[in-house]
Formats: C-alpha cells, structure tokens, sequence
C-alpha cells in the first residue's frame, strides 16, 4: 500500500496562531483513538464460538470497547463544540469552507448530540465512571431474568479472567439507555436485543460523521505547515475481515523467564 508521509514544518507550525495549533494537533490525536479502537471491534470473531464461555468473554470484550468507543465519541464532540464552535476566529474561518459531505456530517452531529445523545448517558452514567450514582447495578440485577446464569470465569492468570456477571449487567445498564423506535410488531427478538441493533446503528453513524469532520478540518489546518509530501510503499497488512480477537491467551507466555542460575 502507498503510505504519503505528510512533514510538518516546525517553523510554519509555531507561526499559526495557538488556538489554530493545538487545535489541528487534538484533532489527530482524537482520529486516532477513534480508528484504533473501531478497528479492535471490527476484529471481533467472524465463525461460531467453540463454547459458551468464549461467547460470553468474547462478546463481553467487544461491548468493553464499544463503551470506549461510546465514551471517545461523545469526547471528540465536545472537542469540536469547544474549540470550534465556540471559537468565533476558527468557526467562522473554517466551518463555511467544509465540503459537501463534511457539512452533512455536521449538520447530522448537530442534531444528534442538539436532541439529547444516547451516546452521552453512557459515557456519563457507564463507560467512564463507577460511581453508578443512579444504582442501575442493582436496579439492572433485579430485572434480570431468573434463568440468566452469573457467572464468573477464574483463571491463574488475572489477565484471562474475566467476571461476566459483572459484565452483564453493565452491557444492560448501557442498552437500557437507548431509545428504541416503536417496536415491529413482527420482530420476535427481544427488546434487549433491538436497542442494541439501535445502539450498533448510532454508533456507527456518530463515528462515520466525526470522521469525516475531523478529516476535513486536519486537511485546512494542516495545509498551510506541510512542508513536503512523499510517498512510501509498505507491504499490505493482513486482511482485517482474517483477523479474530481473542480474550483467552497462552498463560505459559504470560509467565516471567526462569532466573538465570549462576555459573
């Protein structure tokens, strides 16, 4: 694949105006969050589980990340609401000079976090606090089915352990936030499941338009302290449609080397 190695100038970059500056470098910084951790989740295993247990951990794994991602999410818009659109020198400078696609993906962000965002209960009530300062652990627990097993998978090594109870009243505490649309009446899954569906659906919109956004916006900033551009071919990296992220790993290879014995 061709990789084009964009260098920034470091006299053009001390030149711009600070807001400009710490602007572009956020920017990068909350891009590349967001592309590290959707790629962790689009690794999630594509055949069947050989058991139960991998289910659970496995799918607990990926809902971990999506709760990153939530969190990351609702973050990067508060970066641009801060920095951009209460910043009257970089809004009115930058914000009429978007694209097409890019002003779209504004306008979609602008009614999406304007109406309230499911996105943002989460990342306050859920992903990134454990004071659960609304009780939705046990209010959670107390709704669950009876049939549901709580249960926790103990390992050696603390690293493949893995507390799903816990887990699973987190992934229905986050589920439980998102509005559904009046459900079909033809749909024979649970309402549990639905919201997910809906979850999933918003997630990936909000990620599509920020990207997109802050695409645009790294491009005009970074425009003027690029000092040259070259290109490199790097060998293509492995398909990630191939890749499966496991949670269980080799516990032998967690384990320190044998001291050395003395000669």
């Amino acid at each position: 694949m061709d990789v084009h190695r964009a260098e920034l100038d470091r006299a053009k970059l001390a030149a711009m105006p600070e807001d400009e500056r710490v602007l572009l470098l956020l920017l990068a910084h909350a891009s590349n969050e967001l592309n590290v951790l959707t790629k962790l989740i689009l690794m999630i295993r594509k055949d069947a589980p050989l058991s139960p247990i991998l289910d659970h951990v496995e799918s607990g794994q990926t809902f971990i990340l999506m709760r990153l991602l939530i969190g990351k999410l609702h973050e990067a818009w508060e970066l641009f609401r801060t920095r951009v659109q209460s910043n009257r020198a970089i809004a009115t400078t930058y914000v009429p000079k978007l694209g097409a696609e890019a002003s779209a993906a504004l306008q979609a962000l602008n009614r999406h976090f304007g109406q309230g965002s499911t996105l943002t209960t989460i990342r306050n009530k859920i992903s990134f606090h454990y004071s659960d300062k609304d009780n939705l652990t046990e209010a959670n627990l107390q709704q669950l089915a009876a049939s549901e097993p709580l249960q926790f998978y103990l390992c050696k090594t603390v690293g493949n352990t893995f507390y799903h109870a816990g887990e699973l009243i987190a992934q229905l505490s986050a589920i439980k936030q998102t509005k559904v649309p009046t459900p079909d009446p033809s749909d024979q899954r649970s309402p549990e499941a639905q919201a997910f569906e809906v979850l999933c659906g918003e997630i990936i919109t909000v990620s599509r338009n920020i990207t997109e956004l802050f695409g645009e916006l790294i491009a005009m900033l970074g425009e003027g302290v690029v000092s040259q551009v070259t290109t490199e071919q790097i060998p293509d990296g492995p398909k990630l449609s191939t890749f499966s992220l496991p949670y269980f790993f080799d516990e032998n290879d967690a384990l320190p080397p044998p001291p050395k014995g003395r000669d």
